[in-house]
């Protein structure tokens, strides 16, 4: 039986860091939603959206106890169906993951692995995310 994502009941946001330099004024960091196209209008211009739903598991047990030693409070497992832009995105830059799709601190983590193309089937994505301890 093929792995798939199973319940795809959280909503997350996906925002990648750009830096963009202005003359006299210096460089300014901001945070780009990622947006994909999901179908076109009757004109034929691409709906694009920001919303992705997921399968997200908690982390528990003895992996949550170490992380929650070294300050990494909420670690999860992120499963996702495949979505190229997305995929490459996890892959090559730095990505934010903003958990109910609410963007800001308190729902915003950051990835702890690596993303997986799970077995190389451009069906299923998954990674680890986690979130520090502010103190």
């Amino acid at each position: 039986m093929a792995q798939t994502v199973k319940r795809k009941r959280t909503l997350v946001k996906f925002a990648v860091q750009q830096t963009k330099y202005v003359e006299g004024e210096g460089s300014t960091t901001t945070w780009q939603p990622i947006e994909v196209s999901i179908g076109k209008d009757e004109n034929g211009v691409d709906i694009m959206t920001d919303c992705f739903y997921c399968e997200w598991l908690n982390s528990y047990g003895n992996t949550a106890i170490q992380q929650q030693a070294d300050g990494v409070i909420r670690p999860a497992r992120v499963r996702i169906p495949f979505v190229k832009k997305l995929y490459d995105a996890l892959c090559t830059e730095d990505v934010r993951v903003y958990k109910n799709g609410v963007i800001d601190d308190a729902h915003r983590f950051t990835l702890a692995s690596a993303a997986d193309n799970y077995i190389e089937d451009n069906k299923m994505l998954e990674f680890q995310v986690k979130k520090y301890e502010v103190r």
